[in-house]
């Protein structure tokens, strides 16, 4: 094992109608805090740019999941499902391998009536294939949020994007940061600066401790599976298999 395998990348996606927002740049300084560590390198990309289709229920990915598990075995864990696994085809193909490469996920969006915006969720519904193939198993994530009032809705916000984390086999390795965009939470807007989060102490220094966590553990279940492999030790994971 070298210095040099001891690499991660993070991956940041954010996720509101906003670009350039204070969304966007709560995300950015997370991703800063994340390779001033010196072992990752980042990369983000705003959900705006990228033509997303709604899920259609069709549940194409789920049976091709069933299919490639009835040759392998249901016991293979992830299923060695290749490239994209989606019916729809659209921008979602080139956010997923972004998934796939990545180390660790941040996942910032901001609090829309106490929950995420539409766009989010409907980026989160189109990663279904996750939930049953497992191949984000063994990258770390944890969400982030950004409010215009103080308590008006960033932990339910955080719930949402936690459990869906969850949900797509991602180990979450922080409840998550939430910081507000106006003069102590108010809604009095900083006239002064137009990335008014920086205002927030409070919530800057909570997107250090999520940014932080994801970044280090994301570098030590890397150097674990290495160690791991370099022992020659295989960790087995057993898979659900339908009733005979």
């Amino acid at each position: 094992m070298t210095p040099d395998d001891l690499k991660v990348k993070i991956l940041g996606i954010v996720g509101t109608p906003i670009k350039d927002g204070n969304c966007q740049y709560y995300l950015e300084q997370a991703l800063q805090v994340v390779e001033s560590g010196g072992q990752a390198t980042t990369e983000m990309i705003h959900l705006q740019d990228y033509r997303i289709e709604y899920c259609i229920g069709c549940e194409a990915c789920l049976r091709r999941v069933h299919k490639v598990q009835k040759e392998v075995g249901f016991d293979v864990i992830p299923v060695p499902v290749k490239d994209y696994n989606c019916s729809i085809k659209d921008d979602m193909e080139i956010i997923h391998k972004k998934m796939l490469e990545a180390d660790g996920i941040l996942l910032a969006a901001p609090v829309y009536i106490a929950t995420i915006p539409g766009q989010v969720k409907t980026f989160i519904d189109r990663c279904r294939t996750f939930v049953h193939d497992f191949r984000l198993r063994s990258k770390v994530a944890a969400p982030l949020t950004v409010a215009f009032y103080r308590n008006a809705g960033e932990d339910t916000a955080l719930q949402m994007m936690a459990l869906s984390l969850l949900a797509l086999g991602l180990t979450q390795v922080s409840f998550g940061a939430s910081a507000v965009s106006t003069k102590e939470g108010m809604g009095i807007p900083i006239r002064e600066t137009r990335f008014a989060v920086k205002e927030d102490p409070v919530g800057m220094t909570l997107m250090n401790m999520a940014a932080t966590q994801v970044a280090q553990t994301a570098l030590q279940m890397k150097a674990g599976k290495l160690a791991l492999e370099e022992a020659g030790v295989s960790v087995k994971t057993g898979g659900w298999a339908p009733p005979q």
